[in-house]
């Protein structure tokens, strides 16, 4: 009779946990304020699990406030950055560069490309949608995208392939696995590339499809959906050079990816903060933009940068930071215990339990690198692949599939990195969604099915 009443409580709270999400991801998309949203979400979540509601909140408050701590510095910089980029033309530059060098129809292609290089590089996949924002609003302009494509433009090189499935990529879904199953970052590059192939394909001709479908209903670029201010008018000889426009974004990569490997008497910058290096290398980028613009005589501009740089980042921080909090309150529950204990026991093909397992734990808190941390913290699931696993190129075809199905469910409405990238685009879930939708969960799974399938044959290489 106990153990009825134990199990009884434990579906209660599981859909608790559904519902809560449920009622965040439809605030959220209603436009409901993130805060007043994750309040609501949390008093449902509260209800259906035994927990004191004081707890629910001071659990909700302390996680945005640390969240908020942990990413001010590289969400304050990248905002620096990127409204700089813009205000010194030198998004306007590159995108005439590109517009000349393949054309009006290059638009997709190369916003995705620059982002999937940024991410690539190290740049934090949360807030390169700061750093190539200015470079995709010149681009939708000069070739009249809608931008309410754009989000999805930004999310196909942010969120997809460059993030888990290019072998050597130094994001943490990619990096996470190999901590625990012993193998490294290039870790199946064969199955990383074919993922890379499925999801930027898919994404790449689906978005197409889409500019398509949206000059056939008569729209295109709408000025009226920008904040004033918020991207550069320069044009013509008041632009920089090539050369000069592309140098921050190569002295952002190179500059990063040698602090990151460098070591000071045995210390890195990472030591200190885990952003430290790819701050400092757009600390060194943003110094370089205030020479330039100087220069170019544009002292006054590049000063309302700065000062605006220094306040914009705040909205899509917070928005951030509050998703993230909520799902703390999420993994604080009994329901969710209950959830990892289900997810625990799948007794499946270990590949199939491995994604199933890692998407739906990322889908509940939102966040790709959490719900890998919680799956291979598991030491029973864990355990429940590797005995099923003995080869090397076995778990290295089990890394790829983790971090691939990672970028799944976790992209729901709910995603903070979601409100982050629309907040930053100046755009809506009502308007641009459906389209991160297909780029971020629909194609990301169809990769990882496929994953699974060749891995479960024997293709692991």
């Amino acid at each position: 009779m106990q153990k009825m009443e134990e199990s009884m409580t434990n579906i209660i709270g599981i859909v608790g946990l559904v519902l809560g999400l449920a009622v965040l991801s439809i605030l959220i998309y209603k436009r409901v304020p993130a805060i007043l949203a994750a309040l609501a979400a949390t008093a449902v979540v509260t209800v259906f699990n035994p927990v004191d509601p004081w707890t629910s909140l001071s659990t909700l408050f302390n996680g945005i406030g640390s969240t908020f701590g942990t990413y001010f510095p590289i969400f304050f910089f990248a905002t620096i950055y990127g409204k700089l980029m813009s205000d010194t033309g030198c998004a306007n530059t590159i995108a005439e560069f590109f517009m000349k060098l393949f054309g009006p129809e290059s638009v997709i292609l190369v916003i995705s490309v620059t982002t999937a290089l940024l991410v690539y590089g190290g740049v934090t996949a949360m807030v390169v949608a700061f750093t190539v924002f200015p470079l995709g609003v010149s681009l939708c302009r000069k070739a009249n995208i809608s931008k309410t494509l754009l989000p999805a433009i930004i999310q196909l090189g942010q969120a997809t392939f460059a993030l888990t499935a290019l072998p050597g990529t130094p994001q943490l879904n990619n990096i996470i696995p190999t901590a625990y199953l012993g193998t490294t970052s290039t870790a199946a590059p064969v199955l990383g590339i074919i993922a890379t192939l499925v999801m930027f394909g898919l994404g790449y001709f689906y978005l197409r499809h889409e500019v398509a479908k949206s000059r056939a209903r008569g729209e295109g670029f709408d000025e009226n959906s920008l904040r004033p201010g918020s991207v550069s008018e320069l044009s013509g000889d008041d632009l920089p050079k090539p050369l000069l426009a592309f140098l921050p974004i190569i002295l952002l990569i190179v500059i990063y990816m040698v602090l990151e490997r460098i070591t000071f008497g045995g210390y890195q910058l990472k030591d200190a903060n885990p952003y430290a290096p790819v701050c400092t290398a757009m600390i060194i980028a943003i110094v370089y933009l205030l020479i330039l613009g100087h220069l170019m005589g544009n002292t006054s501009t590049v000063k309302e940068s700065i000062i605006r740089g220094a306040t914009e980042w705040i909205g899509p921080l917070l928005s951030f930071s509050i998703v993230v909090g909520f799902g703390r309150v999420i993994s604080s529950t009994t329901g969710y215990a209950s959830l990892v204990d289900a997810v625990t026991n799948l007794n499946m093909n270990p590949y199939l339990s491995a994604a199933l397992s890692v998407t739906l734990l990322a889908g509940v808190t939102g966040s790709a690198s959490g719900g890998i941390n919680i799956a291979l913290s598991s030491e029973k699931l864990v355990q429940s692949w590797t005995s099923q696993l003995s080869s090397p190129a076995q778990l290295a075809a089990l890394h790829r599939i983790i971090s691939v199905s990672s970028c799944g469910l976790d992209s729901l409405p709910h995603c903070g990195g979601i409100l982050a990238t629309l907040d930053v685009c100046q755009e809506t879930h009502s308007s641009s969604y459906k389209y991160i939708f297909m780029i971020t969960v629909v194609f990301t799974l169809i990769a990882a099915a496929l994953l699974v399938l060749l891995a479960s044959i024997g293709f692991v290489y």
